[in-house]
């Protein structure tokens, strides 16, 4: 059986356990912090999660244990079969994660953990989400779906990370990305009505204090 490494609040962990549930996958949940001890960097080379153990071995890396879950268990696709448009949600995935996800989190310390962004940092963020949201306009189809008729891991990716950078957003530029982008209210209310993001947000909620706590050294 596939077991899953991560944790309930790491939003990569998330987006993976969508992909499992979407595809009707048996999988094991096992609870790991990312670390640098010498037994989890066997399993995760940069102590990263989420981590994937499957019967050859161990991936750690999101995108390619999406990727690697639509190829070894082709039924119920997470990638359009068309190459062309494969290309296409994969340029979605990578524009959300390196000018949307990622920027936002920079500010995470000053907007989740009680401690105080760099002046520098804030300015620095802003103009790279900007180029996000303008990319995430000009390439999402939302017919109803990010990149068509049916949900992909573009969706999952968009689920678990434009709700954070959405929450950055408002606090630190008092910006409103859901108005800069205009059908992704819509489209995250869409996500988050399927019966698995229910379970997994409801887990997120109930596990989130106690990791704030942790991350805030209380």
């Amino acid at each position: 059986m596939l077991k899953l490494h991560g944790f309930a609040v790491s939003n990569y962990f998330n987006m993976v356990r969508m992909a499992l549930d979407a595809k009707g996958l048996d999988y094991e949940l096992i609870q790991q912090f990312p670390a640098q001890t010498d037994e989890w960097l066997a399993l995760s080379p940069v102590g990263k999660v989420p981590c994937l153990e499957t019967s050859h071995g161990t991936l750690s890396e999101t995108i390619v244990i999406l990727e690697y879950l639509d190829e070894a268990y082709p039924a119920h696709p997470i990638f359009p079969a068309d190459p062309f448009e494969r290309a296409q949600v994969r340029q979605v995935m990578h524009m959300l994660k390196l000018y949307i996800e990622l920027p936002a989190r920079r500010l995470f310390p000053g907007v989740f953990f009680g401690a105080e962004n760099a002046a520098h940092t804030i300015e620095e963020v802003k103009p790279v989400i900007e180029r996000g949201v303008t990319a995430l306009n000009a390439l999402g189809k939302f017919d109803p779906y990010l990149m068509g008729s049916a949900p992909s891991a573009a969706d999952y990716m968009f689920m678990f990370s434009f709700d954070l950078a959405t929450a950055v957003c408002k606090q630190v530029y008092d910006w409103d990305l859901l108005a800069a982008v205009p059908e992704a209210g819509t489209l995250l209310t869409t996500l988050n009505a399927h019966p698995a993001a229910q379970e997994i947000n409801a887990i997120k909620q109930k596990e989130m204090a106690a990791f704030v706590k942790m991350r805030a050294g209380g």
